[in-house]
């Protein structure tokens, strides 16, 4: 802007992120481009604050970031790398809250992160070695997109990034913003990128896929009536005029941007799309404002992955045109959409052409409305067919089943964007579940009516015996349990609301684990006293209460698999019996709930296969609130395989559950 507006209190400039649906780099999912005026495509606004704070030099140094060695061009690729970076790290195992590769706001690389000289801070830093004093030394700044960055970007793929490091325990106090010649020591902590992806998780849609061609406009904001000057305007225009070449080398010829005014081409595969193998789908392409004349777009492809049409033509007077492509052979294809009139603007996608199998169905919107007196939900549940990068597939057929009232249509084919909607109409609950199916892939959503428990689905954990034990874990199944999305407690000590949920056995708040519409996990108070439980579960203005029998003990062992297997690890291996059998003499630690509060290991006995073994320790577990803990030694001479072993206390026996000995 001209008019001496600071881009925020104390930033040379900002960005805004209006649509980021990227996984595994860090961030949020973000999608709110339609508050900014846009239907589909604006993914950031970039605030780049008063025109004056920069020198007209693309390649100068900018005054108030001499010190960072930043330009214009740099500045401007820094902002435009907010959209992914950098919100990405590996952990500390002594502190999970940690971000060792993060510096300022948790939203830049740190200063003692090797980020090879990024765009987003960090520094590039040269180690002298362990002997060396200083061992560390930063050496350059704000020279491109690293490797990291571009895959985080989606313009690399993890076997093409090389590891780098963090300096961990340094005792000098580091400047926030990058500086080249700053010495320092400390630990050299490598990382990697598959410890990365490790915390973070894949990055999703990958680099097969990803968009790697944007368009940039650069606005000149000024007074209103209060026409720029000459000067102001080639200043705009000179970095205008510079910046894709920067983008292109700063991503290593990885990603273009085009910043030229032309009118909009909208391809309706950008920017990407899928199609199966074999199958044939309908396109299109589209004007904003109806063609003055017939306009012919060439259609381009480069590996024969996929068939189109040489060309399509959008005739006088229509806004678009359809045409049909085909999925020859899986593998991903460019599709390149060029208008024959040069004021329109070339648009690009990916194509992945794919097998069935390798589709899924996913929820999108509509689920966990609230069921209204009368009539249909008040939105439709909309559900996406993708593949593993989250490319839509149009075309594909969907079925769907309602526990209670009627939809639409039972079927539903998906449109160019791969949804599928359903209009719902609930009759009477107590259940409301939508199962939709696209192959052997199946999503269920619910609506929330009236809470209710299922007779006899307040239960031990572990062993999911009826009725509740003071301090064990517990779960009530049933039905509008919960008025939102699934939420599981996020740390120790437990909340006790969780999801907009409360439960109180017999008018005492009980710690939740996990809420959700259909079961709830918790803790049970440990003061609960005699013959009976009342629990309560609230949430809003909704209640209801089920009367379980309150049980002094009532072990229940805990299985890791469908066969029974018993949560059991060896001493000092962190190994359960399915992947080390025990031998006799070793050590177990086995995992209940439900021993009770006054458990010692002289009032336990423990059996396995048909032997009793010596008890060491029977009671709380010190870590996990309602998990109980018994150290037991393998009696010896047993047989090798699966042996049955159950826990008493006095007449309360557990479940049997199998551990494998050697």
């Amino acid at each position: 802007n001209n008019l001496g507006i600071a881009a925020a209190p104390g930033a040379l400039a900002t960005e805004s992120s209006t649509r980021s649906i990227v996984d595994g780099i860090g961030d949020i999912i973000v999608d709110v481009g339609r508050q900014y005026g846009s239907p589909r495509r604006l993914q950031a606004i970039m605030n780049m604050g008063q025109l004056t704070q920069y020198p007209r030099d693309p390649n100068a140094f900018v005054p108030a970031r001499a010190t960072s060695r930043d330009t214009p061009l740099t500045v401007l690729g820094h902002e435009a790398g907010h959209l992914w970076l950098a919100f990405a790290s590996v952990r500390e195992p002594a502190t999970a809250s940690a971000r060792p590769m993060l510096g300022r706001q948790t939203a830049h690389w740190a200063f003692n992160f090797n980020s090879e000289a990024s765009l987003l801070e960090g520094n590039r830093i040269e180690d002298n070695g362990p002997g060396a004093f200083p061992r560390f030394r930063t050496v350059a700044t704000a020279e491109g997109y690293s490797p990291l960055d571009q895959y985080l970007m989606g313009f690399r793929s993890r076997e093409d990034v090389a590891p780098t490091f963090v300096v961990t325990g340094t005792p000098f106090s580091l400047p926030s913003a990058p500086q080249v010649g700053v010495t320092f020591n400390g630990d050299r902590r490598d990382v990697t990128i598959d410890e990365l992806i490790g915390a973070e998780g894949r990055r999703t849609p990958d680099h097969t896929v990803a968009q790697r061609r944007f368009r940039f406009a650069f606005i000149l904001v000024t007074a209103a009536g209060q026409e720029p000057t000459t000067d102001q305007l080639s200043q705009v225009e000179t970095y205008r005029a510079a910046f894709p070449a920067f983008f292109e080398r700063a991503s290593g010829g990885r990603a273009f941007a085009e910043t030229s005014l032309q009118q909009n081409l909208q391809l309706s595969l950008s920017p990407a799309a899928g199609v199966l193998e074999g199958a044939t789908i309908t396109a299109s392409a589209s004007l904003q404002q109806p063609a003055a004349a017939d306009l012919t777009v060439l259609l381009r492809t480069a590996n024969g992955i996929l068939a189109t049409p040489e060309s399509i033509t959008i005739r006088t007077g229509e806004r678009r045109a359809t045409f049909e492509m085909r999925g020859e052979r899986a593998g991903v294809e460019e599709v390149t959409a060029e208008p024959a009139d040069s004021r329109y603007a070339t648009a690009y996608a990916r194509v992945q052409v794919n097998t069935p199998g390798n589709l899924r169905l996913s929820a999108v919107s509509g689920d966990a409305q609230t069921v209204p007196a009368a009539g249909p939900l008040p939105r439709p549940l909309v559900l996406r067919i993708v593949d593993a990068n989250k490319v839509p597939y149009a075309g594909q057929t969907v079925n769907a089943t309602v526990t209670s009232g009627s939809i639409d249509s039972p079927r539903a084919i998906s449109d160019e964007d791969g949804f599928v909607r359903f209009n719902w109409t609930p009759a009477s609950g107590p259940l409301y579940e939508l199962t939709a199916s696209f192959g052997p892939s199946t999503v269920t959503m619910s609506a929330t009516g009236k809470p209710f428990i299922a007779n006899g689905a307040i239960v031990n954990s572990a062993s999911f015996s009826p009725g509740v034990t003071p301090g064990a874990l517990v779960t009530i199944f049933g039905a509008s349990l919960a008025p939102g999305a699934a939420e599981r407690a996020a740390a120790i000590p437990l909340p006790r609301v969780l999801g907009g949920v409360r439960v109180a056995i017999n008018g005492q708040p009980a710690s939740l684990v996990y809420a959700s519409n259909r079961q709830i996990n918790l803790v049970a108070p440990t003061g609960l006293t005699g013959d009976t439980a009342e629990v309560v579960v609230t949430w809003a203005s909704e209640s209801i209460a089920s009367t379980v029998p309150l049980k002094a003990s009532d072990p229940g062992i805990f299985a890791i698999d469908g066969a029974r297997t018993g949560a059991a690890l060896i001493t000092g291996t962190g190994q359960n019996t399915l992947v080390r059998p025990a031998a006799g003499g070793d050590i177990l630690e086995l995992y209940l709930t439900g021993l009770g509060p006054s458990t010692t290991a002289a009032t336990t006995a423990v059996t396995i296969g048909g032997r009793q073994a010596e008890v060491l320790y029977s009671g709380p577990n010190p870590v996990f609130p309602g998990l109980d803990q018994i150290n037991l030694r393998v009696p010896a001479g047993l047989a090798a395989g699966l042996q049955p072993l159950t826990v008493r206390l006095g007449a309360a026996t557990s479940n049997e559950v199998l551990v494998r000995l050697r």
